[in-house]
């Protein structure tokens, strides 16, 4: 296949009555899933839907598609997002405060509104919904330090998944990680 004919993989949202609109990239059609049975799952949800339409039909040769009966189909690989807010993926170095006190270095690999990843150097005795006191610089021009508490909420091996305690719009580390994932 060549590259101008791979298909990308879109990302569609789950609304809160657990239902997701996916729209076909042939033609615009719009579907809508019951996204239900995909909730309880920890990792991305990929799944492959058929789009049988007017445009695909033309784009295809009826005869490659006998089970569909006689009509042309497009298959989409999509992910479905459980995330309510956007997710940048990034590369911040900065530091932790765990609840004994001790400081670690990491690695900050994605981050939201509502909280963020890290990757450890090493190793250290975390716990799930273990506070944390979080401090680093974006890396926009501006650099602003941004110090936020935190809870675990997902380790792995050396990446720890953490919501942030709060989330105010009027406080300046907000205010610079909400202006700083607008761009």
């Amino acid at each position: 296949m060549r590259k101008s004919e791979e298909k990308k993989i879109d990302t569609f949202h789950i609304n809160a009555d657990n239902k997701a609109t996916i729209v076909c990239p042939g033609c615009g059609h719009t579907k809508v899933i019951d996204a239900t049975r995909y909730l309880g799952k920890n990792s991305p949800v990929r799944i492959r839907l058929k789009f049988t339409c007017r445009y695909c039909e033309r784009k295809q040769k009826a005869s490659q598609h006998p089970e569909t009966g006689g009509s042309a189909a497009y298959t989409h690989v999509i992910t479905l997002e459980r995330r309510k807010f956007y997710r940048k993926t990034v590369n911040l170095p900065g530091t932790f405060t765990d609840q004994r006190g001790k400081k670690g270095d990491i690695l900050i690999v994605d981050l939201s509104r509502t909280g963020l990843k890290f990757k450890m150097e090493y190793p250290w005795p975390l716990a799930l919904e273990d506070p944390l006191f979080l401090t680093f610089h974006l890396d926009n021009p501006a650099k602003p330090l941004i110090t936020k508490d935190a809870r675990i909420k997902k380790i792995e091996d050396l990446l720890v998944s953490v919501e942030f305690s709060s989330v105010n719009s009027f406080s300046e580390s907000d205010k610079a990680i909400g202006f700083y994932l607008m761009n």
